[in-house]
């Protein structure tokens, strides 16, 4: 009968955290990417949104809320 420990965590070489640790960053990087593309998306909107109130002379309230707004994600407006 074999004894063997169960749970027990397997240790990674110095090699293997490295490569652990890029994967880990490249994921990072990979949402980050992703979040900024839905912010840009975002702000697109945003501004659009803006452009066809102005030309339709539509509400200062409304205009105002939508430049508040995209001023909070850091668009130009």
């Amino acid at each position: 009968m074999s004894l063997e420990l169960v749970g027990k965590p397997k240790l990674l070489s110095k090699r293997e955290l490295e490569l652990e640790e890029v994967k880990y960053i490249y994921s990072l990087r990979a949402e980050r990417d992703e979040l900024q593309e839905q912010l840009n998306t975002a702000k697109k909107a945003l501004t659009e949104a803006i452009e066809d109130i102005e030309q339709l002379n539509g509400s200062d309230d409304t205009i105002k809320y939508y430049k508040q707004a995209l001023a909070a994600i850091g668009g130009d407006r």
